[in-house]
């Protein structure tokens, strides 16, 4: 999922400019905005009261379509493949995830890492590659497919027990992709993990699913484990997402009950492909969360 890089249309940048701490909240504006009256074309038939219809404003999405609303299906994620409209994918690896590995994996010895939402990402083959057990879980079968053909790994595949989808399985190195619905992953389907790298999946999912994201992907972690979290910050009118701008104040609605939550960058990140969008801001912002002990 998402990662947007300035230049290249891959999420992060490698020039940042680290802000101070507590920056920008984001503002959500309503997808439906209405704009003045003064357009004729919205007035109503003859022989009503005369008031004008509200007229909806187009936003737009990363590609610069013109759509009617933030949320995006399973089907929309499935054409945006299909038709090739991956230029979120990064052609490497994720400058946060390399900055902030050692932090993330807290010490020494083999970790089972989870990517949510991983699409495609070279980082999954980088984890692997330091001897970590990778495990990711991606909706779309193309990008399962086309990771695994890519790095020139065999693979099985397996019906998962317990949810609609297909376990792939590479059989030369300990690393899976789950191709199912995240909203259906729980402990009992997927196990729990020593470590979460979440580049750019919470930012990717409809701003109202953002309560089931946190209840889905927390039980997933070890008491003792740590979430490196890869969130964005923007102020715009017009721009639908992904990404989706998120403030403190929700991550710390979502999380801080259950979570410590430690900011480790803040950067801005607006570039040609952001001013595109309509933004007005764009800045990153990367946590690491660590389960609080009762």
């Amino acid at each position: 999922m998402p990662v947007f890089e300035k230049e290249t249309g891959a999420l992060a940048v490698t020039d940042e400019t680290v802000l101070p701490v507590g920056g920008i909240q984001s503002k959500q504006t309503p997808k439906d905005s209405l704009v003045g009256a003064g357009d004729k074309r919205a007035k109503q038939s003859a022989g009503d009261t005369g008031a004008e219809k509200p007229r909806m404003v187009k936003m737009v999405n990363q590609d610069l379509e013109e759509v009617e609303t933030r949320t995006m299906t399973l089907e929309d994620w499935h054409n945006k493949w299909r038709r090739g409209k991956t230029k979120f994918h990064m052609s490497k690896v994720h400058p946060n995830l390399q900055k902030f590995y050692n932090r993330m994996i807290q010490g020494e010895g083999r970790k089972r890492i989870f990517v949510p939402m991983c699409g495609k990402t070279l980082d999954m083959k980088w984890l692997s590659d330091k001897g970590h057990g990778v495990v990711g879980n991606e909706v779309v079968e193309m990008a399962c497919r086309q990771f695994f053909e890519e790095h020139d790994l065999q693979y099985t595949t397996e019906r998962i027990e317990g949810v609609e989808g297909t376990l792939f399985k590479a059989t030369d190195i300990d690393l899976q992709l789950f191709n199912c619905d995240y909203y259906k992953l729980t402990s009992d389907v997927i196990g729990t993990f020593d470590c979460i790298w979440d580049r750019g999946a919470m930012a990717a999912a409809n701003p109202e699913d953002r309560d089931k994201y946190a209840a889905v992907i927390v039980p997933l972690l070890k008491p003792t484990g740590a979430y490196l979290l890869d969130l964005f910050e923007l102020e715009n009118t017009v721009f639908a997402g992904p990404p989706h701008g998120i403030s403190d104040a929700r991550v710390d609605e979502l999380f801080a009950s259950k979570c410590n939550i430690e900011e480790l960058l803040r950067a801005d990140r607006m570039g040609d492909w952001q001013r595109s969008w309509g933004l007005d801001s764009f800045k990153e912002v990367v946590r690491l969360l660590t389960p609080k002990q009762t």
